[in-house]
């Protein structure tokens, strides 16, 4: 007569998910003035918009998404980037009908669990991942207004400066509301 043996794991598993996304992008900058000076009045705006500038590069860190600005080139990377500690811890339960499969059994039970923590572990993972790319999708939305406005003023303020080296400005009216500027130059 054989008798049923009731075998049961416990398993858990801890570890550090990380996701991350990241965009590039290129700002149209008009070359009016040199690239040198293009740039450092992009600075300046930028500079006004919360970045920080350092050697020709504009850096915004909100939470986990920063914002980087090569200001000679116009080229913007938005990084988003996450980490989450999981816990995760699991049971299972099977059967063995004889004395000597327990062991057996009890690996096999083993190795099912930790299949399905891993799993759960990767579809976590994965969640985290989608988090943070609808966070940076988001980051861009807002950034494209605030970089618009940025290039529109140094492109401004280098027209009246390239105005201001071909002659003397007689008249100049800017609407900030619409973004023109009129600039009458006599040469």
């Amino acid at each position: 007569m054989s008798r049923a043996y009731r075998i049961r794991v416990s398993q858990s598993l801890r570890r550090i998910i990380r996701a991350e996304d990241h965009v590039c992008s290129q700002l149209e900058i008009l070359e009016i003035l040199p690239p040198e000076q293009m740039a450092d009045l992009l600075g300046r705006e930028l500079k006004e918009l919360g970045f920080e500038v350092d050697e020709g590069v504009a850096t915004r860190t909100d939470g986990d998404v920063t914002v980087t600005v090569e200001l000679a080139t116009g080229t913007v990377t938005v990084k988003a980037e996450s980490a989450q500690g999981i816990e995760l811890t699991g049971d299972k339960q099977g059967v063995a009908y004889q004395e000597t499969d327990q062991k057996q059994a009890k690996e096999n039970l083993r190795q099912q669990l930790t299949r399905e923590l891993e799993e759960n572990a990767a579809r976590q993972e994965q969640a985290l991942q989608g988090q943070v790319t609808e966070q940076l999708e988001a980051e861009l939305a807002d950034l494209r207004g605030e970089f618009d406005t940025a290039v529109n003023r140094a492109t401004a303020q280098a027209l009246k400066e390239k105005a201001a080296q071909l002659g003397q400005i007689k008249d100049m009216t800017e609407d900030p509301e619409s973004g023109s500027l009129t600039i009458v130059v006599e040469v």
